[in-house]
């Protein structure tokens, strides 16, 4: 019940933050950085027709793609009404759709590449929104999980572990039926791209 009342708290914060979420100082010297990371990576392995960004917030990663990639097909899903709602208006053609990683509002095996940066720790169950992920990816497709990652000796101390180790990372991977191809760091040691990709053999619940 005490984590039902967080996640509610979380998404009537970034429900208010919606609001000034493009003028935040945070987007310039940290989100973008990171996001034009995680598209390098993403162009370095495959041309995606189809992007999904989960907790996509209000697109902005998703606008960045489009300029690499501007005839893919562009979805975005998040919990917080006031970031879909941003995200329609300032990113006309993409598909936005209100809801959870847990849970996604998406056909199976029906995108090329799903990205998720730094909300992770957010995700009410991981390991489900993992397997989610790995649902409605297509045989081959890939998963670009960013978020902030702490050595194995430090996970074991916080709470919850919301927060994972390198290795914690690919464990989730595997359980969800995705090969964790390559861990790297990027703008800081403390924040890590895991690439993940769906083996070709059909996804087995």
């Amino acid at each position: 019940m005490a984590r039902e009342h967080k996640l509610e708290a979380s998404r009537r914060h970034f429900d208010r933050w919606s609001r000034t979420y493009e003028d935040s100082l945070l987007q310039r010297f940290f989100f973008d950085r990171v996001h034009q990371a995680v598209l390098t990576l993403v162009a370095n392995r495959t041309e995606p027709g189809s992007i999904l960004d989960v907790d996509c917030g209000t697109g902005r990663l998703l606008r960045a793609a489009r300029a690499r990639w501007p005839g893919a097909e562009l979805i975005g899903v998040d919990p917080a009404n006031g970031m879909v709602e941003v995200a329609r208006q300032l990113t006309p053609g993409a598909t936005f759709y209100v809801g959870m990683a847990e849970a996604l509002p998406l056909p199976d095996t029906s995108v090329d590449v799903a990205l998720s940066t730094i909300s992770f720790h957010h995700w009410k169950d991981q390991a489900a929104g993992v397997r989610e992920v790995a649902r409605v990816l297509r045989p081959g497709g890939y998963f670009f999980l960013t978020d902030v990652s702490v050595p194995a000796w430090l996970s074991r101390f916080i709470h919850q572990r919301r927060v994972h180790s390198p290795a914690d990372l690919r464990i989730l991977f595997r359980e969800a039926g995705l090969n964790a191809l390559m861990q790297q760091g990027v703008f800081s040691r403390y924040v890590l791209v895991t690439v993940g990709v769906r083996s070709r053999e059909p996804y087995d619940r």
